[in-house]
């Protein structure tokens, strides 16, 4: 069965005017609008509803679809889309395939142009165009989608704002989660217009929905709200559909005089304007006091009243049942059992068929309430997914860098070591067929190797120096970089210092190069030290104190304490004063 009522409210609200632009506007006129955002609401409340003439549909909107081509304008387009699928829900009068197919497209749009507002109003208007056909457990993932974006859009950037909060703030208010509808209306309150019919109805939905959770207080604030804005756009038929709802609280808190009165004003401004089912509605409410009052005759009155305004739709089947037991309970009043039987007959069978339609809406609540808690869970698996594989490629790139470290520090080590397993193969060879031109050789090796030993020493004393400058400027801003140069400078250490291995080695190349120079400075000058001969080697390399002081581990201060107690131990000895002096001095 066709759901009348639903639909006709979809096509109501999807093409009422909600800014200064006249309803139905050509499209020549729309495109010259500066402002995107209007232009779009100007889309957006152009005819779609041809009946079942969909050619007519197609004609109607081709012009919006071939500016949008020449202008490469995505809004456009998506509002093309928006109002197509509109159009065919309208011609099927239910969901269909083609509607479907135009909101994908819409939703493949905004994925390569990614605008967050126009996709939390396509989720909404998807979601409504489902709840509206009653494809509610369709409707869920529209508005749960709808409903994650709220918090990071920007709300003066939605077109047609307080439409599309109150397709979200109906669907809440159906599923019993009253406290969000009321959320949703009173966050687009601010932008309806003063003393419109658009915010008289945002007042009055609020007040109902507040109703429903027995906030009687604040309903009733909102009621006044709604009937002063009401009267300032002098809009009688509002003003009676809120004079039947201030009545409702006027009889909660016992007074019954005013609460009459202002239904039977709610019943009058309705028949005068035709609002038949707000009318039939006022009645029944106003035949219900007047059987707590035991005014029989007039509760029958107006139950009939009520009746008579009814229509042959799913809609009135609740209050056909209302009706049935009123008069119930006026024929138990007036002692008429035999009638009644009858109507007590016809309320449990109309009450047996509308259980069944409540359980079903039950039953969609606990849907809804689950498929909120899946697509929670969702939302937080995919996050710790993410930060479990952003963890993953850390762990990955930490262990790169150290591998890619440990690798250039072991290739600079098997380097030196290939130059000096190179160099003696060289030397074994040579000495098997040239032994003199062999010790040439060996000598030209040497003094490069003692000649590179240096370069290298000079050229890490400078790294060193900067790297222990860069510790000094990052060891407060970035202690995670500080580290690793840190660990840099510690590994240069390692390979620089000259341990008494090292030393042993280097002495046998000096001896080579230099033949005689040690043994004859120790021949020479008895008291010096295995370290003032180390010293006395590095100067003859030409290292300054610097890289003495890096070579040996010590301070320079050390370096030069060394060098002045060499120079006294030498003094001391009458032979070789002047030559002395010129090889300690800088």
């Amino acid at each position: 069965m066709k759901i009348y009522l639903l639909s006709l409210f979809f096509l109501t609200i999807l093409t009422i005017t909600n800014t200064h632009i006249a309803f139905g506007q050509s499209i020549e006129k729309i495109l010259p609008m500066e402002d995107p955002l209007r232009q779009l609401e100007a889309v957006l409340q152009l005819p779609v509803n041809f009946g079942k003439d969909t050619l007519a549909l197609k004609k109607s909107l081709q012009p919006v679809l071939e500016i949008a081509n020449e202008k490469n304008n995505f809004i456009l387009k998506w509002g093309y889309y928006m109002r197509m699928a509109d159009g065919y829900s309208i011609a099927f009068d239910r969901t269909n395939g083609i509607s479907d197919q135009y909101y994908l497209l819409a939703q493949q749009l905004l994925q390569k142009y990614n605008n967050i507002e126009l996709e939390m109003t396509g989720y909404a208007r998807q979601g409504y165009y489902n709840y509206v056909y009653r494809k509610v457990k369709d409707a869920f993932p529209f508005f749960l989608r709808a409903n994650d974006l709220k918090s990071k859009i920007d709300i003066r950037k939605i077109p047609l704002l307080v439409k599309h909060y109150q397709f979200i703030a109906n669907f809440y208010s159906y599923i019993g989660d009253q406290a969000s509808a009321v959320t949703y209306l009173q966050e687009a309150l601010p932008f309806s217009k003063r003393a419109s019919r658009e915010r008289v109805d945002l007042t009055n939905a609020i007040a109902v929905y507040l109703s429903k959770d027995s906030l009687n207080r604040e309903a009733l604030i909102y009621l006044n709200r709604a009937m002063e804005e009401a009267k300032l756009a002098k809009d009688s038929v509002w003003i009676g559909i809120i004079s039947g709802n201030l009545a409702d609280q006027a009889w909660k808190s016992g007074d019954r005089q005013k609460a009459i009165a202002l239904i039977r004003k709610n019943i009058d401004l309705s028949m005068r304007y035709d609002e038949r089912k707000d009318a039939m509605r006022a009645n029944l409410n106003l035949a219900s006091w007047y059987l707590a009052l035991k005014e029989w005759k007039l509760a029958k009155q107006h139950v009939v009243s009520g009746i008579n305004l009814m229509e042959e739709k799913p809609y009135f089947l609740k209050y056909k049942m209302d009706a049935s037991k009123l008069l119930s309970d006026i024929a138990h009043g007036l002692n008429q059992k035999e009638d009644e039987l009858k109507q007590l007959h016809i309320y449990l069978a109309l009450k047996d068929s509308l259980e069944k339609r409540i359980n079903d809406k039950e039953i969609q609540k606990i849907m809804w309430q689950r498929e909120t808690e899946r697509y929670n869970r969702t939302i937080q698996s995919t996050e710790e997914k993410r930060l479990h594989s952003k963890r993953i490629y850390q762990f990955i790139g930490i262990f790169l860098i150290l591998v890619f470290t440990i690798i250039l520090l072991l290739i600079n080590r098997s380097k030196t070591k290939i130059k000096m397993s190179n160099a003696l193969l060289e030397k074994d060879r040579l000495t098997l067929a040239y032994e003199k031109q062999l010790l040439d050789q060996e000598l030209v090796i040497l003094k490069d190797s003692l000649s590179e030993f240096t370069d290298t020493i000079k050229q890490n004393d400078t790294t060193i120096q900067q790297l222990r400058q860069e510790i000094v400027k990052v060891s407060e801003q970035n202690p995670a970089y500080m580290a690793q140069v840190t660990d840099n400078l510690n590994a240069m250490l390692q390979t620089h210092i000259m341990t008494d291995e090292r030393w042993l080695k280097f002495k046998h190349v000096f001896d080579k190069v230099y033949p005689g120079y040690l043994s004859q400075m120790k021949k020479n000058y008895t008291k010096i030290t295995d370290n003032d001969l180390r010293i006395l080697a590095l100067q003859k390399l030409d290292l300054n104190n610097s890289s003495m002081s890096e070579l040996l581990c010590v301070s320079t201060e050390a370096i030069k304490k060394a060098k002045q107690r060499l120079k006294k131990k030498m003094e001391a000895q009458d032979q070789g004063a002047i030559s002395v002096d010129r090889t300690i001095s800088r």
